[in-house]
């Protein structure tokens, strides 16, 4: 006989459940003209795809080369504590490469990489050479590309900060010791002293397979540092940027805004006031006409930053020949204030960008 006690208990005592086993990570797969992605995020797994479709584009429809033979690569996504963020291995003539998201690294960036990486890979092997010999000027290129290719303002924005950066030397971007966008404007520089998509091509596989790209562009002249500064400023001056940065749209809009006439005597710089009350000559009439096309043809590039002094220029020289002179004074007025408004926004951009890089140096 059970006691009462025990009696209570076993009838207070809810059955056991069997414990549930946790559920499998379901593995998701993505295959791409580069490769198969695998991994355990789809959202991971859609954004690193996205890369491997832009460089089979950027290949086939920028420099119109064939697609490389098989084997394609695998590209998995993995968690490993103090592992490269980016590694390429040979798995017996298949490209295994692992990006690790357990890294504090930039993700687009090391995506990026991660492509351009296994995109050189496949290209060296298919040529019967070691998957690793590429050199790493060239995978920055890449990388970059492929980011320009899925973010097009990005280059619009490497353009505006090669005109502002010291150009790296030639044997830095060599050796591998320079930025990414310098190494992404010796490319875009060797490209256009190449011409023909079949010479691109023809460069583009012998480096990922180890050559001196030094030696392999010959065009009646050598690939020196006088070449490379010179090429290096044509291609950032002859490409005419989409949209302006800060700096450009304010000092574009200071020139606009900044008058020198000659009334026989000697050239005299005048304040918009002082340019209303010699209005009636043919010069000054001229000089405004002539100002408002040249606004009205670049306002839409400006920066959002100085969009509102611009406009407020315009509309004063608009009115240039025709409203009243108190009228234009205040005008005149509106002007100077969005000006200054707009470089004192500027500043606390710049100051905040600053503080944000120097903590993200500090970190690294």
């Amino acid at each position: 006989m059970l006691s009462l006690l025990a009696a209570c208990i076993l009838l207070t005592t809810p059955p056991s459940t069997p414990e549930v086993p946790a559920a499998e990570p379901h593995l998701y797969i993505n295959e791409t003209s580069l490769g198969v992605v695998l991994g355990y995020n789809l959202n991971e797994i859609s954004f690193v795809a996205s890369h491997c479709e832009a460089i089979n584009r950027y290949m086939e429809q920028v420099l119109f080369m064939p697609a490389l033979p098989p084997p394609k690569a695998r590209i998995e996504l993995v968690e490993t504590q103090n592992a490269l963020p980016v590694s390429v291995r040979n798995m017996s003539g298949e490209i295994l490469t692992q990006i690790n998201v357990n890294t504090k690294e930039d993700i687009t960036g090391q995506v990026a990489e991660a492509a351009a990486c296994t995109w050189l890979a496949r290209a060296a092997l298919a040529g019967g050479r070691p998957y690793d010999k590429s050199p790493i000027w060239l995978r920055q290129a890449l990388k970059s590309e492929i980011i320009g290719l899925l973010r097009p303002a990005m280059v619009d924005w490497w353009y505006r900060q090669g005109r502002t950066n010291t150009p790296s030397s030639l044997e830095k971007i060599i050796k591998g010791q320079a930025t990414d966008i310098e190494s992404f404007l010796f490319w875009r520089a060797v490209r256009n002293e190449m011409g023909s998509s079949s010479e691109q091509i023809k460069v583009l596989i012998n480096s990922a397979q180890g050559e001196d790209i030094l030696k392999l562009v010959v065009k009646n002249k050598s690939l020196d540092e006088n070449w490379w500064l010179t090429a290096r400023a044509n291609l950032l001056l002859n490409r005419a940027p989409v949209s302006l940065g800060m700096r450009e749209s304010a000092e574009t809009l200071d020139d606009l805004s900044r008058f020198v006439f000659d009334f026989g005597q000697g050239d005299v710089v005048l304040t918009g006031p002082m340019a209303v009350k010699n209005r009636d000559a043919q010069g000054v009439q001229l000089e405004m006409k002539s100002r408002l096309v040249a606004l009205r043809r670049e306002v839409l590039r400006q920066n959002p930053v100085y969009h509102n002094a611009w406009r407020t220029l315009g509309t004063w020289l608009e009115n240039f020949s025709t409203a009243k002179p108190d009228e234009l004074d205040q005008q005149w007025e509106e002007f100077l204030k969005e000006r200054g408004a707009a470089n004192e926004l500027r500043k606390e951009i710049e100051a905040a960008l600053s503080s944000g890089l120097s903590k993200k140096e500090g970190q690294q």
